[in-house]
């Protein structure tokens, strides 16, 4: 068989181990949310960006409500919105509540998305 799954099982230090792999394993476990917010971070300053791992973080918010970071939201969807023409912005969008997406920061984000979305490019800058 696969030995880091059951590696991963007894309790293995995070840090053995990508931020992918973790994912990979076990998307749904609320102890990689740290490890998943630090990569946004990683992403943004090394100018890297993955959406699988970034949409999974998501996933995770919506089971873990009150662990969200609106900051970290704010950097997945800015990473998003340079991935356009990819869907990624909407994708993640999906994603976060709606109550979220009405903070000011988040509704200027969504504006811009159309303007790329529309190629409105004037508007847009």
């Amino acid at each position: 068989g696969f030995p880091k799954p059951a590696a991963m099982a007894n309790e293995q230090p995070a840090e053995n181990y990508t931020v992918e792999e973790l994912v990979a394993v076990n998307p749904y476990n609320p102890d990689i949310l740290n490890d998943l917010e630090g990569f946004v971070n990683e992403q943004v300053s090394s100018q890297t960006y993955n959406l699988e791992t970034n949409l999974s973080l998501l996933r995770l918010y919506q089971f873990e409500p009150e662990r969200l970071s609106v900051h970290i939201v704010a950097r997945i969807l800015i990473k998003a919105l340079m991935a356009m023409p990819a869907p990624d912005f909407s994708l993640c969008l999906f994603l976060i509540p709606e109550h979220v997406q009405m903070e000011e920061q988040f509704k200027t984000l969504i504006v811009l998305s159309h303007y790329l979305e529309t190629a409105r490019f004037r508007q847009f800058w």
